[in-house]
């Protein structure tokens, strides 16, 4: 029952994107209305950077960080002057470290004042929930924040 749920909340979350792009008359610039797709790769500290062997094999990755997962989120949301905006978001993350897969549902809180004509500093908070994929009924909070730098085409670029 929680599968099917889940299932249904990603499909309307994406119903509701290619309704919103359909829109010929909507001009993205004065638009009260906003769409966020996002992909990001977190990353980890590499435990094994200085180590010249791991578990008897040569270790060649010497870098500082590598990834541990992917992530794919969408939301769509409402927004005063591209200042402040808030909105529904949903997604799947997938962190390997922890061999984990979950279904985040969240609200997401965005703060954008503008640094430039051109740019602006963007603030984002999310809360809610996540659902583990595969592990019975686990589900806990959700959290998030990101600090990004926006251009005006509307890329954000963020940690």
């Amino acid at each position: 029952m929680k599968k099917t749920l889940i299932v249904l909340l990603l499909l309307s979350g994406f119903l509701g994107v290619s309704q919103e792009n359909d829109s010929p008359n909507q001009d993205t610039k004065t638009s009260h209305f906003f769409t966020q797709f996002e992909v990001t790769i977190p990353i980890k500290g590499n435990p094994n950077r200085n180590e010249d062997y791991v578990n008897g094999v040569e270790n060649t990755n010497k870098n500082w960080f590598v990834p541990d997962g992917l992530s794919s989120k969408i939301g769509y949301g409402i927004q005063q002057n591209r200042w402040i905006g808030l909105s529904l978001h949903t997604g799947i993350d997938w962190k390997a470290t922890e061999k984990l897969v979950a279904v985040p549902v969240y609200a997401n809180f965005r703060i954008s004042p503008a640094l430039s004509s051109e740019s602006r500093i963007t603030l984002q908070f999310g809360y809610r929930k996540g659902f583990a994929l595969g592990r019975g009924n686990l589900s806990g909070q959700y959290k998030k924040v990101s600090l990004g730098l926006e251009t005006d085409e509307d890329i954000l670029i963020f940690i």
